[in-house]
């Protein structure tokens, strides 16, 4: 089920690296024309926002505006603004890419704003053999935030960004699937103290463990 809903404020220049999360407001984002739907999360306190609109897709100044296919309203780039209902405070977004252009320049400028991943994924190990990764990870001390992409230009989603804050409390994170292993040296991190301990510190210490953990060796 979903809601038509519209903002009620200006914006202008509009960039989501700028955003700041667990303090701008939804309607900090959203102006009063801008095309949305409303959806809710269960039974929480909590409900999400998605739009089409393209003077949002600006990503670190680059425009993500595009879609799978000219000719058609499907698979057209968008964005989910996640936010609380009592205090309307964004707490994360996703970015959902379906043109391969703009697929690559979201991953150029991922890397131009944050650098080299912390984190890089591969479903299959001739895919790491050929660097063709399909998860990459960036953490933003600075700002205490994670970058989290899923990438495949063969598929019809080419790329996923999701960008949320990274909390102390790990399991708030919710980090599954391809980025699960990023959680568990979250939590060994944690418990040696050491914000020097790095991602390729716990892959090495996984394999000296067990040569075999197929987990640790597609990823680096």
């Amino acid at each position: 089920m979903c809601i038509i809903f519209q903002g009620c404020q200006s914006q202008s220049n509009f960039d989501l690296i700028e955003l700041s999360l667990n303090k701008d407001k939804i309607n900090d984002v959203i102006t009063k024309d801008t095309k949305i739907k409303k959806y809710p999360l269960g039974n929480t306190n909590n409900e999400y926002i998605s739009t089409k609109a393209e003077e949002l897709l600006i990503f670190n100044n680059t425009s993500l505006i595009g879609s799978q296919n000219p000719d058609s309203n499907r698979g057209v780039n968008g964005i989910n603004f996640y936010y609380n209902k009592k205090d309307s405070i964004i707490y994360k977004y996703q970015v959902f890419i379906y043109s391969k252009v703009q697929a690559e320049k979201l991953l150029s400028a991922l890397k131009l704003k944050l650098g080299e991943p912390n984190y890089t994924g591969y479903m299959r190990f001739g895919d790491k053999e050929k660097d063709n990764f399909s998860s990459l990870l960036w953490e933003e001390k600075e700002n205490n935030r994670l970058y989290l992409l899923n990438y495949s230009l063969n598929e019809t989603e080419k790329a996923r960004l999701e960008v949320k804050n990274n909390s102390s409390d790990i399991n708030e994170l919710n980090l599954t699937a391809s980025f699960s292993y990023w959680e568990d040296y979250l939590k060994v991190r944690k418990r040696k103290d050491n914000l020097n301990y790095t991602y390729q510190d716990f892959l090495d210490e996984k394999l000296k463990r067990d040569s075999n953990d197929v987990r640790a060796k597609l990823s680096k």
